[in-house]
């Protein structure tokens, strides 16, 4: 039995987790989906042996991070209270919209710009760069040498720091460059 789990999405993509990662929530839908994988009394594996998920990728992986953080990173309340619902996950708190608060304005740039690293990165990045963006101090997504978020789309940052005190201002859905403005 491997520490490892994979998911493999209908559109192909493979997401892959550690068992101890997903059994931090049992009652959940994926935990239990592994339990009873073990119990044979249900079969959901292709012939990789990856577990087969009708989901959208980003959808996915915000779930998957919520399980290894704690933190949903799914920007619309209708759309996380969906997710909370069908994955079974308990109750989700939005990161803490008092850190934006706790900090000094002027200390938060009034607008931030995030986008791919390079036209063919799968990092994003910011501008200004996250040293400078209080509300990404202890974002859970992985910093790169370059100051880029390692296999993050711009969305899923977005998607943090509009529960961290910005909004959506402009999205060019071609190049998924995104500006976030500062609430006041």
């Amino acid at each position: 039995m491997s520490d490892s789990i994979r998911f493999k999405l209908t559109n192909g993509d493979v997401f892959g987790i550690f068992r101890q990662t997903l059994e931090r929530y049992p009652n959940s839908f994926l935990t239990k989906l592994i339990t009873n994988e073990q119990n044979a009394s249900f079969h959901s594996r292709d012939a990789d042996n990856a577990f087969l998920i009708d989901e959208d990728s980003m959808i996915f992986s915000s779930l998957l991070t919520y399980y290894r953080t704690g933190v949903l990173t799914i920007i619309h309340d209708d759309l996380r209270q969906a997710i909370i619902d069908k994955y079974m996950l308990p109750p989700v708190h939005s990161p803490s919209k008092t850190l934006s608060r706790e900090l000094s304005r002027q200390d938060e740039p009034l607008y931030i710009h995030i986008g791919f690293e390079h036209s063919s990165s799968v990092s994003a990045q910011t501008r200004p760069s996250p040293s400078q963006i209080p509300a990404l101090h202890g974002c859970p997504f992985l910093l790169t040498h370059t100051n880029s978020y390692r296999s993050k789309d711009p969305i899923e940052v977005a998607n943090y720091l509009s529960c961290n005190g910005y909004t959506m201002e402009q999205i060019d859905l071609n190049t998924r460059s995104i500006l976030m403005k500062r609430k006041d």
